[in-house]
């Protein structure tokens, strides 16, 4: 008979044994104490870091999707300023106390944005609505959520309290409301309006320039499609509804387009838009400011073309708005910007260096060359020259300690050619 390991022969007891099998005992209570713990840590940890994950808990038992979740805050907490020229403030719902405006800043169910009078701010909501906030003007932020079609989209709405708001809506946006004075507006999809409220003059109004929106007043109702408006005075009158003329479109100086200015302190610019068959006259004016702060020109004119003389190097903006019957002016087109350029090379072309940054051995140079126009810098190719003939190039490494010569050339596409030498001295 084979010999049976050791390892599978049986071992007698042994109570002086040290190798013994201890048992502990358990409770049922004292696994469910420890279990009310874990997730009591558990939920207070997810509450901090996410506070609505117990109503996605609640709609995923209850077969609702995640997407109904979303509350009034977190739609309005989605709303960004996208851009801010001038002073711009902003009071916090739960706060007194204004704070200067910030891209960065969230905006808040119940926020209020106040531009001053050199101010414009604008908007983003989540929807893809676009609001603008126009100088001098008091609002008050509002937004909610709902579900759609299994699916949530922001309902936004504003409270023009006083000023004037120019707002456009997307394709697939939720539902975008404006309130002025005692009236509501819904604005529809793919839709532009302004919006004007000024209690001291008892001016209220909205203006369709694109698209429609529905208004209401206590018991009346208006449908405004492209370029009609809806006004009211004091609180005793109706509202009326009438057709407005369109503003043109701007031909030239194109938007972004230079105005090139050799051998002299200023240079003449022609202004030319489209003509409105319903316009008697037309209203033009520039300003050295994106937001008309200060008027350079503004007069009213019975041509859909000037020369004007003067210009002298620097940015400009400039509008147009028809004026109809009984001189009932139009809202102003969107506004173009040209900027007026010293070109002292003599090239045939534009071709200006505005900056030369030093990094090192590597220049940077930003510039401007005509529109459409290639550029090279000591024979290396230039890539980012924006549509407006904006660019920017850092150069290979210069080569020599001391004097480095740097040679610019631009040529459009009928072969005209500009030159720019500089010299960069390393130390």
């Amino acid at each position: 008979m084979p010999e049976v390991p050791d390892f599978f022969a049986s071992k007698a007891k042994d109570s002086s044994s040290d190798e013994l099998i201890r048992w502990h005992t358990v409770t049922y209570r004292t696994v469910a104490v420890w279990l009310i713990i874990v997730m009591a840590v558990v939920g207070t940890l997810l509450t901090i870091l996410y506070p609505q994950w117990w109503r996605v808990l609640l709609n995923t038992v209850s077969g609702k999707p995640a997407a109904a979740t979303h509350t009034a805050g977190d739609a309005a907490r989605k709303a960004r300023f996208t851009n801010l020229e001038g002073s711009v403030r902003v009071r916090k719902a739960n706060q007194v106390q204004w704070t200067a405006a910030t891209v960065s800043m969230d905006l808040e169910q119940g926020d209020t944005v106040q531009t001053l009078r050199d101010g414009l701010a604008r908007i983003a909501f989540a929807d893809g609505a676009l609001f603008v906030v126009k100088p001098d003007t008091l609002i008050v932020l509002e937004a909610d959520a709902t579900r759609s079609d299994d699916r949530t989209l922001a309902n936004v709405a504003v409270q023009v309290t006083s000023g004037v708001v120019d707002l456009s809506t997307s394709r697939g946006a939720g539902d975008s409301r404006v309130r002025f004075a005692n009236a509501e507006a819904r604005i529809y999809q793919q839709s532009r309006a302004m919006v004007t409220n000024n209690p001291e003059t008892n001016l209220h109004q909205i203006t369709i320039s694109k698209g429609g929106a529905r208004v209401t007043r206590g018991g009346e109702q208006l449908e405004l499609g492209e370029y009609e408006q809806a006004s009211f005075a004091g609180p005793e009158t109706r509202m009326a509804k009438t057709k407005i003329v369109a503003p043109p479109i701007l031909l030239t100086p194109a938007n972004a387009a230079p105005v090139v200015m050799s051998g002299a302190s200023s240079v003449e610019v022609e202004f030319t838009w489209s003509a409105i068959r319903s316009a008697e006259s037309y209203r033009l004016r520039i300003s050295s400011s994106p937001i008309f702060s200060t008027m350079v020109y503004d007069r009213r004119l019975q041509s859909t073309s000037v020369r004007l003389p003067s210009f002298k190097a620097g940015d400009y903006y400039w509008s147009v708005a028809s004026l109809g019957a009984g001189n009932k002016e139009s809202q102003p087109s969107d506004a173009n910007k040209f900027s007026v350029i010293r070109q002292d090379n003599g090239g045939e072309i534009l071709l200006i260096a505005d900056r030369y940054i030093q990094h090192g051995r590597v220049i940077e140079i930003i510039g401007r060359t005509e529109p459409g126009a290639t550029v090279l810098v000591n024979n290396e190719p230039v890539f980012n020259i924006a549509p407006d003939g904006k660019f920017k190039h850092f150069t290979a490494p210069l080569p020599n300690i001391g004097a480095n010569q740097i040679t610019m050339t631009a040529q459009n596409r009928k072969g005209k050619v500009a030159t720019l030498r500089k010299t960069i001295t390393i130390q």
